[in-house]
Order: C-alpha cells, then structure tokens, then sequence
C-alpha cells in the first residue's frame, strides 16, 4: 500500500510577518481559502485515505496541526521534540510504518508546496508507486524546468531507466547545488536538468536499507527506540533519540550517495513558494502584474504584492515592492530582496523585538 509522509516541520521564517515560530507558513492560507497543510492532504486524497497519511512536525506546531486535520489519528501525527532536518523525520515515519505494513510505499511530500496540476501529479505518484514497487530504488520527483530558476537545486538526468505508462524515470547522474544565472541558462538550454522538488518515493524497506547504509549513527538511534513507537512512550523515547541525533538532510545524507536513485520528471505547475516574491507565480496578477490581497488601492503601481487583511492600503507610483501587513509588524522590501526576510530576523531579534517573531 501506498503510505503519504507529510513534513511539516517549517520554523516560520520565510514568511514573516503573517508566519510566525508558532505558525509556519504551512499553517498560513497564503494560497487559496485553506491552509497548506490542509491542500497538501486533501490533494493525495484520491489515492491516500486519511488512515495512511502521516505528518511529521514540530512539538511547537503540534496543537495547531491536530486542530488543522482531525482526521487523523493520534499516532499519525509525530511531533519532533527538535529540528533535526529532512533525514531524521524520514527515517522515523519509515520506521513508524515499517511496524504497521513491512511492504508499504511512502511518498515523502513537503507541506507547503503549491501544485497547480493535481491531476498530473497524482498521476506522477501513482506511476512512482509502480516504479518503487519494482525493486529498491529512491525515486525523487524532478520538475521540468521553465526558466533558468536559481534558487532551486537541480537534478542531473542520465540514461532512461523505467517507464510506467507516459511517465519515464531516468538514472541520476547528480544532485547540484543552486546555480549562479549563467549556469542555469545552460542547465535548462540542455534538457538534462529538472528542477530538485524536495519529493520522493521509496519503499519503506528500501529507505531503511538505505538509512543504516549512509547514515549508521542515525539509523542506530532510531532502531534503539523501535519498541515504542506507535505506542503512548514513544514521546519520550524521541526525547532521548533526538538528543543523539545530528541534523542532515536526506538529499546530502543519502540520495547524493546512494547509486539505485531515479528521477520522474514532472509538469504539475509546482511551486515551492519560498518567498513573498513568489506570490507572484501563483496569484492572479492585474493587468500592470500586481498581485493583492485584503483591502489594497493600488494608483499607478505595477509588479507590486500586497497583502493588507486588517486596513485599507493605499500606494501610489511604486514598482517591484512586497508589502506585508499585520497588526503588530509591517514588511516592505524589494521582490529581489524577499529572501533577506531571514537575515531581518537576525536584526530584529539584536534590537529586542524577538516577541515579534
């Protein structure tokens, strides 16, 4: 059967002021009516009943992401007692689901990802789960490049390897860091680039193998507290693994060196919307490329994103700004700054303002 891992552990920092420590961008509606953690579930719905949806996350974050999905039940919601990074969170679901169904496939998607085409991307997994069914391969999910984005890794395909249907997975030759403009022009000119979704499919049994393989210390940790999981001592069991564990991501930690890795390209209208810039991907623009939302006037602006909920907003004569309004905090920047939200932060939390992040 086929199992969604959900990883939702967000520190709330890309999209300040709306995010918060306490509400990550997941939690947020930033797109559309629900919140994203909510989309991200309902969208795997049609293949992935509630009974087989897991979602790994913050202590911090636990309420709220209880409050948010009430269907599940209380041992599919695992609440981290600190931030280890991607390969922690999947080993532990991994061995979670390895107790409950040995043979189970696991997509591993991100919370907070937007993608337009759901019918194509169900698709995608439904064809991933064929592929993983087949053998032990780590199959991650590429996304076919549209422009020469630099803010994404990149996934470099080799030799076709599986097909399901129309959809062809490829062998990986490598996984790249963030390219500088000149060399994503050249990635995306060679159509053996796809963009690094952060999604993947493997059968538990084959990420297991693959944790005690490349990562031994962090397998070792987990497997000491195998008893209980999915019992009611497995909060504090995680209290004392994590205290071993060190944090790493799955991609560096395993897929950059595992060799039985495979890639799907996709075309699902993905977006990982990493930043308030990135609104302007996935809201409906007006004729001069303003995206708004709440009460916004906007008088001879163009290429602008605002979002006002709680006043009336009013700009005259501006250009390429985001502009974020709260009650308590307000951001204005360039769109080509919106990644510097992080280091702002930093600022913040120096002149005393740490109550506002």
């Amino acid at each position: 059967m086929i199992h969604g891992v959900i990883m939702a552990g967000g520190s709330g920092t890309r999209f300040w002021p709306q995010s918060r420590r306490n509400r990550p961008k997941q939690l947020l509606n930033i797109v559309g009516k629900k919140t994203m953690i909510r989309a991200t579930v309902e969208r795997i719905l049609p293949i992935i009943p509630f009974d087989r949806i897991m979602v790994v996350t913050a202590c911090s974050h636990e309420a709220e992401i209880r409050n948010e999905l009430p269907e599940l039940s209380d041992e599919m919601i695992v609440a981290e007692p600190l931030g280890r990074n991607t390969a922690p969170c999947i080993a532990l679901a991994a061995y979670k689901l390895f107790k409950k169904d040995a043979d189970g496939v696991m997509a591993v998607l991100p919370a907070d990802h937007v993608i337009g085409k759901t019918a194509a991307f169900l698709e995608a997994l439904t064809a991933g789960t064929t592929v993983v069914s087949r053998g032990d391969c780590l199959l991650c999910f590429g996304i076919v490049p549209h422009s020469p984005e630099t803010g994404y890794g990149y996934v470099q395909l080799g030799s076709s390897a599986l097909s399901v249907g129309s959809a062809t997975t490829y062998r990986v030759e490598r996984f790249v860091e963030k390219p500088d403009s000149a060399t994503a022009q050249e990635y995306l000119a060679s159509g053996k680039y796809m963009w690094n979704s952060g999604m993947f499919m493997w059968r538990t049994a084959a990420i297991l193998k693959a944790v005690e393989t490349h990562l031994p210390a962090l397998d070792t940790a987990i497997k000491e507290i195998f008893p209980a999981l999915n019992t009611p001592d497995e909060a504090a069991a995680l209290k004392d693994a994590y205290a071993k564990i060190e944090g790493i991501s799955v991609d560096y930690g395993i897929m950059e060196k595992a060799e039985n890795v495979l890639c799907m390209p996709i075309d699902a209208q993905w977006n990982d919307v990493g930043t308030w810039a990135a609104l302007g991907d996935v809201w409906a623009p007006d004729q001069q490329g303003n995206c708004t939302g709440g009460e916004v006037v906007l008088l001879d602006c163009k290429s602008c994103i605002v979002t006002s909920p709680h006043r009336v907003t009013t700009l005259i004569g501006l250009e390429d700004l985001v502009i974020v309004d709260t009650p308590d905090a307000l951001l204005v920047c360039r769109k080509d700054r919106s990644q510097d939200v992080r280091k702002l932060q930093d600022l913040l939390a120096e002149r005393g303002y740490g109550h506002l992040l």
